[in-house]
């Protein structure tokens, strides 16, 4: 704590010549002349050592480079003349350069308190805003709690300063404190209740506590207070597209770059919406317009990558290429080199830790809790990171599964891994690759001894921090599927992942929809992103095969008429008969129901359905699938080989018509298939938990095992 007490200098009755001195130095300050300037205050000092002006103008001169020698002038100038404010906020300014936070609040608190004259106001200000550009500074380089830090300083003297109020805020939202981020928001909002910015930073808030719907309305008031807001119309695009409206959200992303061509996020959003309109080579295209605007967006390069995953025109050759330049850019360089300090026992129980963005109403939980309900405890302690803010109930039915669970959205990528080394994880499982929320830039630090990837990602994630990905000899042939990798493939013995169907699944169709309609209905449940222009092609002449026959679609969207305008148009260039195309527009509830439509499913290529290809199963519902070379292309053929159906592939698309043509002609042979069909899943490696985690628990000893060998090798 600083002592301000020491009474007041004597006054000199050199004053005249002080004075002089005085002000040639504050000129000499002012033109740069540092030297000089001190010359002139130590002549002053010299006559009054304790000359608070003097020691003012020298604090003044060692703010920068020297905070804390300038500290000990401030003091002494404000023991001299407590009744100059400039020199209380001095002294603020110079604590706060030498990260002396506690001292320089404790010194702002009694500036408050002062009574001072007129000029302290504008002094204050000029504070003030100082205070909060260094603020703004620090948040936008990602320094969150140094950011809050001056911020509160800010609102300590000014509880009214909405700017100030509205970014501490803006940091309680990157730090996964939504509640505080709500409410100073909401007051910033009071205080400026027509400043678009603050609605539009509000929805974001509101998107992350996932209330898609409140983020629209406050999108839409920012809109109403200036229709010309670029960021809100490249947010709104952004919250759209959760609510499926993929026809507003590529316009507003259109109208964010009209307004603001060097909005990256509005290039990044338009990639987004075109998608999942399966426009995949302009989404390609935007991507690379937003990174090239800001290359710090590393969620724009790996939507990118996704992108090319799904896009047929982009060989597995190049996107794994461009995996490794994203690793290579982004990844490697920040790999921690270090001894780690993990107990060496090989047989002893393993700290195994999982991180996701998903622990939550998603997709991937079908596939991951019946792992967690199987673990053999005895030999793995379970270990959850979140890297979403928000949790929802299927979070809390999750949270007890776990030895402990820890959300990481609101640390940075040092912290978290900081954190995760601190549990002595030995095994660290990335449950994302590059899809939405991930975190590969923590692992690309290496905090955990064994790192691997599973599930997320059908394809490599070009970090050579990742030293596996699990999988099996069916979805990675052995061979080529290693020439597109940087990590390790392991191969799990029977399947890389088990299936357990919702608790609410309705009962299977009891006659297949063919008995009543007099026709046989195809189906396509899978996002528009994933059916390719050559699987149009080939479901166009399984049409003209069956010529009674009905394709039904679900697309998203699909009854806004600019999104059906554009998805007739590619059906029809691809051959497709539309009067005999049934649309569906996403839904919300009653999902599972729409299968009672659909007599076979047609997997698209070559990026194969994932959980829709286990939901088309367990609904009775037989799908058929074409071979391809990469894992984004054989997933079809590892559950349908899996289910004892391996005659239901294709080997090429002439034999994808001929199989699906045949399927619909021979009606007792589609009975007896569809017949039992959920029940042989269930019997089926695809639902045997305990087998798998048995499999899965046996890879990650040998994992253990092999470090430990090699550790002890290079020792």
């Amino acid at each position: 704590m600083l002592d301000l007490h020491g009474g007041r200098a004597g006054r000199s009755a050199q004053g005249g010549t002080t004075n002089r001195f005085l002000a040639r130095a504050r000129d000499l300050r002012a033109s740069g002349r540092h030297d000089r300037a001190r010359d002139s205050l130590s002549r002053v000092l010299s006559a009054e050592p304790n000359h608070p002006e003097a020691h003012y103008e020298l604090g003044q001169l060692l703010a920068i480079s020297a905070p804390e020698k300038a500290v000990t002038h401030f003091v002494t100038a404000l023991r001299g003349a407590p009744e100059r404010p400039g020199y209380w906020l001095a002294l603020v300014s110079a604590l706060l350069a030498g990260e002396r936070l506690a001292d320089a609040r404790a010194i702002l608190e009694r500036y408050k308190v002062q009574s001072f004259g007129p000029e302290a106001k504008a002094l204050s200000k000029a504070f003030i805003d100082r205070t909060y550009a260094a603020a703004s500074g620090r948040y936008d380089l990602g320094k969150f709690r140094e950011a809050e830090a001056l911020l509160d300083l800010i609102i300590l003297l000014d509880d009214t300063h909405a700017q100030a109020t509205y970014l501490a805020g803006a940091v309680a939202a990157r730090t996964n404190r939504s509640e505080l981020a709500f409410d100073l928001i909401s007051i910033a909002i009071l205080r400026e209740p027509t400043n678009p910015q603050f609605f539009s930073g509000l929805s974001t808030v509101l998107t992350n506590c996932g209330d898609h719907d409140g983020a629209i309305s406050a999108l839409e008031k920012a809109l109403e207070i200036d229709p010309n807001l670029a960021a809100a119309h490249a947010n709104i695009a952004g919250v759209y597209q959760r609510r499926f409206r993929y026809g507003d959200a590529l316009q507003h992303a259109e109208k964010a770059i009209d307004l603001e061509p060097i909005n990256a996020g509005a290039h990044s959003n338009r990639g987004s919406a075109l998608l999942a309109l399966g426009r995949l080579g302009e989404a390609i295209e935007a991507f690379d317009r937003a990174l090239a605007l800001d290359p710090s967006k590393l969620f724009v390069a790996s939507n990118r990558l996704f992108a090319k995953l799904y896009f047929a025109g982009v060989p597995p050759e190049e996107y794994a290429a461009d995996a490794r330049e994203f690793g290579t850019r982004y990844a490697n360089p920040l790999l921690r080199r270090r001894q780690f300090a993990n107990n060496r026992d090989l047989d002893r129980r393993l700290r195994i830790g999982f991180v996701s963005g998903d622990f939550c109403n998603h997709a991937l939980v079908r596939f991951f809790e019946p792992y967690l309900r199987a673990v053999d405890r005895d030999q793995f302690t379970i270990l959850a990171y979140m890297a979403h803010a928000s949790e929802d109930v299927v979070s809390e039915r999750l949270r007890p599964l776990f030895e402990s669970w820890h959300n990481i959205s609101g640390l940075d990528d040092d912290e978290a891994a900081d954190l995760i080394e601190r549990d002595a994880i030995d095994i660290l499982v990335d449950l994302s690759g590059h899809s939405g929320g991930n975190r590969l830039l923590m692992f690309a630090r290496k905090p955990a001894p064994i790192q691997a990837t599973w599930i997320g990602h059908p394809g490599t994630t070009g970090l050579t921090a990742i030293d596996y990905r699990i999988t099996d000899a069916i979805t990675d042939p052995p061979g080529y599927a290693e020439l597109l990798h940087t990590e390790r493939l392991w191969r799990l013995p029977q399947v890389p992942v088990t299936y357990a169907g919702v608790d609410d699944l309705p009962p299977v169709r009891a006659r297949a929809p063919f008995e009543d309609a007099g026709y046989v209905t195809f189906g396509c449940f899978n996002r528009l992103t994933k059916v390719s222009d050559g699987a149009l092609q080939t479901w166009a002449r399984i049409l003209t095969a069956v010529p009674d026959a009905r394709l039904f679609m679900v697309v998203g969207d699909i009854d806004a008429p600019a999104v059906r305008t554009a998805v007739e148009a590619r059906l029809a260039g691809a051959g497709m008969p539309l009067d005999r195309v049934i649309f569906q527009p996403r839904v919300n509830s009653g999902y599972h129901e729409l299968y009672y439509r659909v007599d076979i499913a047609l997997d698209p290529y070559p990026y194969n359905g994932g959980t829709t290809s286990y939901d088309t199963l367990s609904m009775g519902v037989p799908f058929v699938t074409l071979r391809g070379g990469h894992a984004a292309a054989r997933t079809g053929v590892s559950v349908l080989t899996t289910i004892g159906l391996p005659d239901l592939v294709a080997d090429d698309e002439d034999a994808y018509v001929a199989i699906a043509r045949d399927l619909a002609c021979d009606r007792d042979r589609l009975r007896t298939i569809r017949d039992g069909l959920r029940e042989r899943m269930y019997a089926s490696p695809l639902m045997d938990h305990a087998g798998f985690t048995a499999d899965l628990g046996i890879a990650f000893r040998q994992m253990w095992q092999g470090w430990l060998a090699n550790d002890a090798h290079q020792l």
